[in-house]
This record gives C-alpha cells, structure tokens and sequence, in this order.
C-alpha cells in the first residue's frame, strides 16, 4: 500500500458571510478563531488508486464539484470514480452551497475554491509512499443526541458540567471510527468518523472555525507534527451536538471543552489501532435516480400569496424570524414556479459514491443523512461500512418516511427542499438513498 497527503488553507477572508442557523442573519465573520482547510488523502494498491477530500465547508454546489474533479483529473489522469469530495459541515464557514438566505455567497471565494481543493488533492497524489493501515473503533460518548426525538432534562448548564447526555444513545452514534496511517514509522495521517452536527457554536456568535470536530482535528495535527487528519462526517441529518443555541459567550467555552473531548476521542483511537493488511482498493460511483413530489402550481401560488402576506407586515427593522422565514419561502417558491413553467429539471444529481481500503468502505452522498439510514445501511454491510453525509455536493436532508406525514410540517423534509429552489422528496425517499448507497458500495 501505498498513501499520500496534501492540505491547503481555505481560510475565507474576514467580512464574509457565515452560513448556516437561520435566514437572512447577516452573519458576517468577524475574526479568524481557527483556520479552515482542505485535507487529501490518496491511497494506491497493485495500480489501483482513488483520492478523498475533506473540507471544513458547510458542503458543495455540484458546479463546485464539478470544476474541482475537471481540475484534479487534468493534473492526474484519474477517473471521476477515484475523487471523493467530502466536507464536514461547519455552520462557522462561508457559504459554498446553494441555499436561499442561510448566508451570502462570496462570488470570490466560490471562484478560487475549486482550484485549492484541486491543489490538495493533487498534492496527495504527489506524495504517494509506502505506508501501513490501523484501524479502531472507539468510545464516543456524551456529544450528541437525536433532535427529532425527546431530549427530557436537556440543559446547556448540566451539558457544560458533564451532567446531562441522551438517554437514547442508539439513536445517535456511541464510537468513532479511527484510521491511522503510517510512513517510515511515524504516522502521516488519519481519519476520523463520527455523526454529528457540528453546531456547537450558535447564530450569534460570527467567528470562523471548523467547530468542535475541527478544534479537535487541529489539535492532533499540532501534537502529530507533519500529519494531515481528516474528519469525516457520518450521517448527522438528525444528530445534534449536545451543546447548542447557547449564547456567543457560553458557545465559546463549550467549543474549547467539547474540542478537546473529542480531541481525546481520536487520541485514543490513534493509540488502540491495529494493523490492518489492505491488498486491495477500489471505488465505484453512480448517479441514482430518485423522485420528486407532483407539483401542485395551485397550492404552490397559495403558499407564495400566504408567505407575500407575511412580509408585507414587517416592519423596516426586519426582526421578524417569521419574516425572514417567509422571504425564503418566497424566493425558493417563485424559483420552482419559474422552473416548472419553464419545464425544467433540476440540476441537483444524486451522486452517490464509494471507497474501499482494505476491510474498511467509505460510501458518501450528497445529503444529510439521518442515523436510521446508517443503522440500516451497516445492517446489512456490517459495522465497517462507513456511511458518509456532504458528500460529492450537498442537495438537502434525507428525510425519514414518517416525515412526510402531516401535521406538523417537518423542517427537514418540508422547508428545506424549497429553501435549496426545489419541490420536496417523497415518502419513498429513504429507500431510494438506501438502495442507492448499498447498490454502489457492494460494487467495492
């Protein structure tokens, strides 16, 4: 085996906007509290070869995606099948998803992104060596919990003194995965897989950073001189980190503790991993197909009407989380009617990829993926099949069936969809990114 790395500062200028915890924030960073980066891994065996990447991004848009494997397969001859893009979800980030009022894109930024992202990979590839694989999973407890299920005693106070965790642990994830590389007897990299949304931090607080997961991964680096850590996310669509929506202040201490929580979750896992022979690689990827609710132009103009209603009554001061969220409402709205007038489709694939190291499969999609998903998905595949969220673009949640049972509405399965200018998935939707997710990985 053989196995690479490269890492590129994609730190965002100070001004820009952060993406993620509501509408129309104006979130606009105002220091750099950590640097963001791009990290690659290349791995290569017998002349099989496949390059992964992790930002510490929000996700991607798929024009991103596609500029950046144009990019890397100009510099290496590689196949779309053997580039992963990857990204971890900071809400402390700029906006590099397309996504109507959670944070103003930098036309800028989004211009050079693609050729840095590029450069990382490239750069893994470059630095191709001789290496061994250890592999550990390892106790991950007390940094998240379901949010789509009841959380009795959650209390940021009691989560800040150690004092509170989930009492449906199932429903979250109780491990990490962790994957050490070494060259020359000194480790050159890791991964890191674990579920959770990374939202410790909250809306008010506009510091640029990769949050806990992060923190957590700059620390190791420091401690691991010359070692290039990737963190990849799991399927966190309903994980939250047990500290969130804090205040700015509190967020802050909360984001050192839990940094260095899971600092020493990698630490460990990093000590208790074991050799593990790879004599193979592989990687396989497919655009599923998946399908859209009908569209109803005669309900879909009502909600516009209903939502117009809603701004026409705020005020200048546009304090109104209401309005902010009817805005958009209406935005996405009038980009589907537009759309559905225009007979158009879309351009949101259901990229869908996998990556094999030795007994260990890395399979990725474009979504936030609820844990249920996961369980089934390691049902049948077994505990080292690693299930990947914000993979290869970012197209919204995979909702779970029951979401689409009404009332109430679902955030996830309801809002989303038009917040990102398209109709909302069907019920069958969790099946169909099932199927798609175990379709590819069986090809590795």
């Amino acid at each position: 085996m053989k196995a690479g790395f490269g890492k590129v500062d994609i730190t965002p200028r100070v001004g820009v906007e952060l993406c993620g915890f509501g509408p129309y924030l104006n979130r606009c960073s105002t220091r750099v509290l950590e640097p963001l980066y791009v990290r690659a891994m290349a791995v290569e065996v017998d002349g099989r070869h496949w390059v992964l990447v992790s930002c510490d991004l929000i996700g991607f848009s798929p024009p991103l995606i596609r500029q950046i494997r144009e990019l890397v397969r100009r510099a290496t001859g590689w196949r779309d099948d053997e580039i992963m893009v990857h990204a971890t979800h900071t809400h402390s980030g700029p906006c590099t998803a397309e996504l109507i009022g959670w944070g103003q894109p930098d036309p800028l930024y989004l211009a050079v992104l693609p050729r840095f992202v590029a450069q990382a990979c490239t750069a893994a590839v470059r630095d191709l060596q001789p290496a061994s694989f250890h592999y550990a999973e390892v106790p991950a407890t007390g940094f998240s919990y379901n949010r789509e299920l009841p959380a009795p005693g959650h209390n940021l106070d009691l989560v800040l003194a150690g004092k509170w965790v989930t009492d449906k642990p199932d429903e979250t994830d109780t491990t990490a995965h962790v994957i050490r590389i070494d060259r020359a007897g000194k480790c050159a990299g890791f991964l890191t897989y674990f579920s959770c949304h990374p939202v410790v931090c909250c809306a008010a607080n506009r510091e640029i950073h990769g949050d806990f997961v992060g923190v957590a991964t700059n620390r190791i680096e420091r401690e691991q001189p010359g070692a290039v850590g990737l963190f990849l996310q799991g399927a966190q669509g309903d994980i939250n980190s047990n500290f969130v929506h804090g205040s700015a202040e509190q967020s802050l201490v909360a984001l050192e503790k839990f940094g260095a929580q899971f600092a020493e979750v990698i630490r460990t896992g990093l000590r208790a991993a074991q050799p593990v022979a790879v004599t193979r690689v592989a990687s396989a990827i497919s655009d599923a197909p998946y399908t859209f609710a009908p569209v109803d132009v005669g309900a879909l103009r009502a909600q516009l009407a209903e939502n117009e209603q809603i701004v026409a009554g705020a005020l200048p001061g546009c304090d109104s989380t209401a309005a902010r969220l009817a805005m958009v409402r209406i935005e996405g709205l009038r980009i589907i009617l537009s759309r559905h007038e225009r007979g158009e489709v879309p351009d949101r694939p259901l990229t869908v990829q996998a990556l094999r190291l030795g007994p260990v499969t890395l399979t990725g999609a474009p979504l936030e993926l609820m844990h249920r998903i996961k369980r089934r998905f390691q049902a049948e595949l077994g505990r080292q099949a690693l299930l990947m969220s914000i993979t290869n673009g970012w197209i919204g949640y995979a909702p779970l069936r029951e979401y689409y049972q009404t009332p109430p509405e679902r955030y996830a399965a309801s809002f989303v969809p038009v917040m990102t200018g398209v109709i909302p998935f069907t019920a069958n939707f969790e099946d169909e990114v099932l199927a798609a997710t175990l379709n590819v990985a069986r090809k590795v």
